[in-house]
């Protein structure tokens, strides 16, 4: 069985049991209470350092995962790469003789890196194009010697 209070209006006067719990006050100084809200705030900065450290923690061992699985896949595919290579030259050397197979395997792959070292040559030649930055940032300084007061 619960006892339930009697509904209060605002013309009901209070009991002196409430009046006394309404009526004791417990106030704190103003310089506790600072200091209360200054270690609170200290131990609410400490935790979200605590949560920005466990958050990096995570990301950081996620991108090294990322980065080992991708080395094992360059490795996989170099392997693959010099299976395939060796395939080729055994097709050739079942119409050839194996070192003429060789020969050929090895002529075409140093074709592809002349060619290759050529190109990246010619890139790597190009100078720097600094124009557009350029031009923008005498645009920014116009605009600020037109929009911002003298001093």
């Amino acid at each position: 069985m619960s006892t339930s209070l009697p509904p209060q209006d605002s013309t009901t006067p209070l009991s002196p049991d409430s009046r006394r719990f309404f009526a004791r006050s417990h106030s704190v100084g103003t310089g506790a209470a600072a200091k209360a809200v200054a270690e609170d705030a200290s131990r609410l900065v400490r935790a979200e350092i605590e949560l920005a450290k466990a958050e990096v923690t995570s990301a950081v061992q996620a991108k090294a995962m990322g980065g080992g699985l991708l080395v094992v896949a360059a490795l996989a595919g170099w392997l693959a790469l010099q299976g395939l290579l060796i395939a080729i030259g055994l097709l050739l050397a079942l119409v050839l003789p194996g070192w003429a197979a060789a020969l050929i395997v090895t002529g075409v792959l140093l074709f592809a890196v002349a060619i290759a070292g050529v190109l990246g040559q010619r890139r790597l030649k190009t100078p720097v194009n600094l124009e557009t930055t350029k031009q923008s940032v005498e645009e920014d300084v116009a605009w600020a010697k037109a929009h911002l007061p003298n001093r």
